[in-house]
């Protein structure tokens, strides 16, 4: 049998492979986020794929601040409407690791909400308020709280977002210098995400419970997360794996590896077919990242991303990266989009529809339309055509 069908155990979840669907936004949330019944049959096909593992999308833990106009959030009056998502999911796999991604978008909030800023210095594009000790500290509490209602709804685990510019990966870089508890020190930039999973852990009611998190190894800019000040724009690690020692600590359970702010730099995050080779740096860090976890006998596993770059080749590569024991899951973003049945379909030698590289789906993401892939789905190539459209 391949390795890329082979179980993998996190916590006390057996996951049946190796493929894990990450967390895409498609923007189709209703009624103050409730997941609609176009979201929940994204997730019932993704269910019927046979993924190892499936991260719902990015799922805001405030209703004031958010980067889709139609996103999903995470509140008690929303608890009812998670819980048909998960049981929906459940009913047709009940294998797969279902993880809910909790974000807080901070400066990549839209103007329809409140956009946000750590620091009093920033110069985003739009007017941001600038956030108080006290705010921030209100913000944890509501990941603290998505997390435990996460695990009302029944959902496996959580990611904790940090990554692609949302507000709690800008709390990790090296720019953030702010002069209270949560900027500065390497200790005060990590102190959000400390005292949240520890806030997270305490209050679960199972031990099952499995607690991971998505970030950028390299945001791609100056300051940012892989580099070793405010002012560099070189390359450094070491502060990341700091980072994932730091999760270690917390009792968490696996790291998803990621890159880059799509906002900014994102054929980074996202290679196209003019930048592919840049999904080199995407095997890079997650070699880098299990490389250590290995070396110093640390439980955490890895999630490499991009693996929807290498299309009909990806398999292989699959086979290589587990095989070489550079990662133990390979997540595929614009893939599940493109084809949602795409394990289910290679373990059964059927035809898959491969991601074509053509960014349709982030085009439409960023309209602030309902996304997915605009080359196999009738809906959203219509969607696509209307919006190319002359007014």
């Amino acid at each position: 049998m391949s390795v890329i069908f082979e179980p993998l155990t996190i916590r006390n979840k057996t996951l049946p492979n190796r493929f894990f669907s990450q967390a895409m936004e498609a923007n189709d949330g209703e009624n103050g986020g409730r997941p609609s019944e176009r979201t929940v049959s994204r997730y019932i096909e993704l269910a019927k794929g046979n993924w190892g593992g499936v991260s719902i999308e990015a799922t805001s833990v405030t209703e004031h601040s958010l980067a889709r106009v139609n996103g999903l959030i995470i509140s008690r009056k929303n608890l009812d409407s998670m819980k048909r998502l998960v049981e929906c999911f459940k009913k047709h796999n009940d294998s797969s690791c279902l993880l809910l991604q909790l974000t807080h978008s901070g400066e990549m909030s839209g103007p329809f909400s409140e956009v946000v800023t750590l620091s009093p210095d920033a110069s985003p594009s739009r007017a941001a308020r600038f956030l108080t000790s006290d705010d921030i500290e209100k913000i944890k509490d509501m990941f603290i709280q998505g997390a435990l209602l996460a695990g009302e709804a029944g959902m496996d685990g959580i990611d904790f977002k940090m990554s692609h510019g949302y507000l709690c990966g800008e709390m990790l870089r090296p720019s953030n210098t702010r002069e209270d508890k949560w900027g500065g020190s390497f200790e005060n930039r990590t102190r959000f995400f400390k005292e949240a999973a520890d806030g997270i852990r305490s209050g679960l009611r199972s031990r099952d419970f499995i607690l991971g998190s998505r970030f950028s190894m390299n945001e791609g800019i100056r300051g940012g997360c892989g580099t070793a000040a405010d002012d560099e724009i070189v390359e450094d690690l070491t502060e990341m794996l700091d980072v994932i020692r730091l999760m270690d600590g917390l009792d968490m359970d696996y790291v998803n590896v990621s890159a880059g702010v799509p906002a900014l730099t994102g054929s980074i995050t996202r290679p196209t077919e003019v930048t592919k080779n840049l999904v080199l740096n995407h095997l890079r860090y997650a070699k880098a990242v299990k490389d250590m976890i290995t070396k110093e006998k640390r439980p955490l596993k890895v999630i490499g991303s991009a693996y929807s770059t290498f299309r009909e080749d990806a398999p292989a590569l699959m086979e290589e990266m587990l095989s070489k024991e550079y990662t133990d899951l390979c997540g595929f973003g614009r893939q599940s989009f493109a084809d949602p049945l795409t394990p289910k379909k290679i373990a059964a030698g059927e035809k898959v529809n491969w991601c074509v590289l053509c960014s349709g789906c982030s085009k439409l993401m960023v309209a602030q339309l309902n996304d997915g892939c605009i080359v196999y789905n009738d809906y959203y190539k219509e969607l696509n055509t209307k919006h190319k459209a002359p007014k």
